[in-house]
């Protein structure tokens, strides 16, 4: 019979706490997209942390890397290995900033949408395969507000992704 080690020492439970979450994490590269969300939220709420959400976020642009032409039987184009990577980037900077998104998802534009959401507040920055990065913010009681970074990732500073904070809410 196995009898797990039972953690005395507070480092004991960091190192305990760290290798299940990392187990957890392997476990829900597994699950079905959807799944993969709701594992996301128990591991939040369980781990009180983001890093396994970000994890799944990274496997959802890896998913994107996959599709083929005509992905969304409409004609719309592959998002570019580019537009992904620009996306991982800004996932980074977003987990630096410790600002979640919901979801990745391809843009039927052809390149890659990060969405924000809280109640009827929501946001996105879209990464077009053209090269060109959108950020848009909209809710039920306002007006929609898109604008053009026009330096790209580099304009993903401080004050857009506190403008996406502030829109959202309590969440962000």
């Amino acid at each position: 019979m196995f009898v797990p080690m039972v953690p005395t020492s507070e480092i004991e439970w960091r190192d305990y706490v760290s290798q299940a979450q990392e187990t957890l994490k392997q476990d829900a590269l597994a699950l079905s997209s959807g799944a993969r969300k709701s594992y996301a939220d128990l591991l939040r709420r369980t781990f009180s942390s983001d890093d396994a959400a970000f994890t799944l976020l990274d496997d959802q642009l890896s998913e994107i890397g996959a599709l083929t032409e005509n992905w969304d039987s409409y004609g719309a184009p592959v998002p570019a290995r580019e537009t992904i990577e620009r996306a991982r980037q800004a996932i980074g900077k977003l987990r630096f900033s410790r600002l979640l998104p919901e979801i990745v998802a391809a843009s039927a534009e052809g390149g890659v949408s990060i969405y924000f959401s809280t109640g009827s507040q929501k946001a996105f920055i879209e990464f077009l395969n053209e090269g060109d990065v959108l950020f848009a913010r909209y809710g039920k009681d306002d007006e929609p507000n898109v604008k053009v970074l026009r330096n790209g990732l580099q304009d993903l500073n401080d004050q857009v992704l506190q403008e996406i904070r502030d829109h959202l809410g309590a969440r962000a």
